[in-house]
């Protein structure tokens, strides 16, 4: 049986990222930012590439969506993606309030909401918080 917890150079892996952003901007600067905190990033520019990565590659430890996506949105890939096994942490990212939507939250299968501006403190603390990973994802049985 192959350990998890370490790759073959003994260094824990990157817990894996994907980014659904179409703002050219936040897209190339978000990605840069989250692989400087040793992330590991793919990024996609709308909600059909998002699931079409979902649908072929083993499920991210994290999805951070844009509510607002050319096709799809956010909450539309948040639902489909809460599918997955083992499941991703999903967060949705926007500069809308949607405050009045906040029952529907869990509903659509979304862990955190992140407002823009985007406070890349808050980030980076859920997303490094003891627990918030996938634990399947790292030591699959």
């Amino acid at each position: 049986m192959t350990n998890f917890d370490t790759l073959p150079d003994g260094h824990a892996p990157r817990p894996r990222i994907l980014l659904v952003e179409d703002n050219d901007a936040t897209r190339k600067g978000l990605s840069r930012l989250l692989a400087a905190y040793g992330f590991e990033v793919t990024v996609v520019l709308d909600g059909t590439s998002a699931l079409e990565v979902l649908q072929t590659e083993p499920p991210p430890d994290f999805i951070l969506t844009d509510l607002q996506l050319p096709d799809l949105d956010g909450r539309e890939v948040a639902r489909q993606a809460r599918q997955l096994v083992p499941a991703s942490r999903i967060a949705l990212v926007t500069g809308w309030d949607i405050s009045a939507e906040a029952a529907e939250i869990e509903q659509w299968g979304i862990d955190w909401v992140f407002s823009k501006p985007l406070d890349i403190r808050e980030l980076i603390a859920k997303l490094n918080a003891p627990g918030v990973t996938n634990p399947a994802a790292q030591n699959p049985s």
